[in-house]
């Protein structure tokens, strides 16, 4: 894999360096200017690109308002230049300012709206800007009389502008680079991979949305002002979705979700648009069917396909990474034995059934807390209900002796993290970026420092690849760190969860039967790492159908059925509990019926 991205960094600088040779090369021909023209217009191309990638790729939001923030963008600085003679430099960031604007208020009437409806709205929203600068302005919305910026009191050559041009690309590259690999990105992943999951580990999904699209609307709104000035006008039609096929075309040819993509997908794209630029009604009709072709040929993209294949992907570890006094860290609690979550007579009902019928339930520190029952009996509805997935018909809950907060997102930013019945793994990304994501909670550093590479971030990253790697060791993926984990067996997966929701540091850790499929010596390190987090001082409950695997570890064992407690105490004596044994339909032993 190495030789793979040094072999990428090497076709990346020879990229560059061509791109910094092409003027002295546009120049020994007839018209410099129109070549030079062509690759400014690409690399504005590249810009939004690499926006809606960001938005859409990393963001899970479809945007189709990409256009009409590039036009916004373009307006500001337009109008900021002839109305108030505004600098063209410091017009390029009223640009981006203005478009972040936009889409901050996009977002905002639209959070929750499902994929397909976002884009609607973000649709009418492009349609209703491009009316009202159509309106306001007069003359069909078109204002001219635009220029380039001017650098030590002389105008910027076109030369000198299509290397403006290429830093702002760059600009626009590193921005995403930078964000989509740290701590903020990761959550913007995992947000997009699974809202239920992300919430688990402290994301909120609605301020994370809205964070990840002002950031797509300011670089929106930058390629939007380099726009206006090379072409020197503005008017509606730039934000007409037509205009944005270019965009949507080289972002699936390049890969959806991939850094590179929006590059290769854009320089692709705009080689063929410059080929067919006299098709005329055939130019749509040409770029449509490519954009089909792509989806049907290479659904991943250029890029995305190279990923996913044995050459492009990385591979498993020869030797598990060197740690050197390394341990797992965790978040100090009260002191062992006293009341995290208290649930005071818990009911839920949906509709006329009674999944929970007034359950109370103490969970202690530094004990693991078993809860078992039939299927059915309430026990995961029980533990969404006390972490706020579902809302409470009765009933009340506290944590620490106040009361539990009313989002699940701010539950796990109370220290309540908890590990799903169903798998809910962030599959796309490595087995390493998702305990990494499990760490968003306990991150000091702020997105600029992120994106600038500052000590602050690069010292917090350092340390938490370390812990990352301890984790993953001690359930034994020591090795898997680099590969998607959607490439994990069943039992790594559901390991790889319950390491993830461990890097969160939490007060308390749930498990929804955390056991399920894994292997005897998978079985060895979770039981290992739970009575480890039981003596560091966490409050663990533990949801399990490996009933042995339960009572090996339990201090307390709660008994759910058909919505209510019939029983509970000490393991040995549920096991011979008569109310327990009729329960699991009259037979003498319960791990028995569960067929361990």
């Amino acid at each position: 894999m190495k030789m793979v991205n040094v072999s990428l960094r090497g076709l990346g600088f020879i990229l560059i360096t061509l791109l910094l040779l092409f003027p002295f090369w546009a120049n020994s021909t007839s018209n410099p200017e129109s070549y030079m023209n062509v690759i400014i217009t690409a690399g504005t191309s590249a810009v939004l690109t690499i926006s809606l990638n960001i938005c859409m790729g990393y963001g899970g939001l479809l945007s189709l308002a990409h256009t009409g923030m590039q036009m916004m963008g373009g307006y500001a600085i337009g109008l900021a230049m002839l109305n108030y003679e505004i600098d063209p430099w410091i017009g390029i960031l009223i640009a981006a300012l203005v478009s972040t604007i936009f889409s901050v208020l996009m977002i905002l009437i639209s959070l929750r709206a499902t994929y397909l409806y976002f884009g609607m709205i973000t649709l009418a929203a492009n349609l209703i800007a491009m009316e009202g600068f159509r309106n306001a302005l007069g003359n069909d919305g078109l204002i001219s009389g635009l220029y380039l910026p001017a650098f030590r009191g002389e105008d910027l050559t076109i030369r000198q502008f299509y290397y403006v041009t290429l830093a702002i690309l760059v600009i626009a590259y590193v921005v995403q680079r930078n964000t989509v690999l740290s701590g903020f990105g990761r959550a913007t992943m995992a947000l997009r991979e699974s809202t239920d999951t992300a919430s688990a580990l402290g994301v909120s999904p609605s301020v994370q949305r809205v964070k990840i699209f002002a950031i797509a609307g300011g670089l929106a709104g930058v390629a939007g002002a380099i726009t206006a000035m090379q072409g020197g006008f503005m008017a509606p039609e730039i934000g007409d979705l037509n205009g944005g096929l270019i965009f949507f075309v080289g972002l699936f040819i390049g890969g959806v979700g991939t850094l590179f993509g929006p590059l290769a997908g854009v320089g692709l794209i705009a080689a063929i648009d410059f080929q067919i630029r006299f098709a005329g009604a055939y130019r749509t009709l040409i770029l449509g069917t490519i954009l089909l072709l792509c989806m049907m040929v290479l659904p991943r993209g250029i890029v995305g396909t190279f990923r996913a294949s044995k050459m492009g992907s990385p591979q498993e570890l020869a030797d598990e990474p060197t740690i050197v006094e390394e341990e797992i860290i965790t978040t100090p609690t009260s002191a062992s034995g006293s009341v995290a979550i208290e649930a005071i007579n818990i009911v839920k009902h949906f509709g006329g059934i009674k999944a929970v019928d007034g359950v109370s339930i103490s969970i202690l520190s530094g004990r693991v807390h078993g809860i078992i029952g039939p299927n059915g009996s309430g026990k995961s509805t029980l533990i969404s209900c006390i972490t706020r997935y579902h809302s409470l018909t009765d009933g009340e809950v506290k944590l620490f002796g106040a009361e539990m907060p009313k989002s699940p997102h701010r539950v796990a930013r109370a220290g309540v993290t908890r590990v799903f019945q169903i798998p809910h793994l962030f599959e796309r990304v490595s087995v390493r970026d998702n305990v990494l994501t499990g760490m968003y909670l306990h991150e000091r550093y702020s997105w600029i420092e992120a994106v600038l590479r500052l000590p602050r971030y690069l010292s917090s990253t350092r340390a938490e690849e370390r812990q990352a790697a301890v984790l993953l060791r001690v359930v034994g993926l020591g090795r898997k760190g680099e590969i998607a984990a959607a490439n994990l067996s069943h039992g790594q997966k559901r390991l790889l969860e319950i390491v993830r929701a461990v890097s969160a540091r939490p007060k308390v850790l749930i498990l929804d039967e955390p056991a399920t499929g894994l292997t005897q010596s998978e079985l060895g390190n979770l039981h290992n790492l739970i009575l480890f987090l039981k003596n560091e001082g966490l409050a663990v409950v533990l949801i399990e159908h490996n009933v042995d695997f339960l009572m090996g570890l339990a201090d307390i064992v709660t008994v759910l059925e058909s919505g209510k407690v019939i029983a509970e105490a000490p393991p040995e004596e549920v096991r011979n509990d008569p109310r327990v044994v009729e329960a699991y339909l009259g037979r003498a032993d319960i791990s028995e019926l569960m067929g361990e």
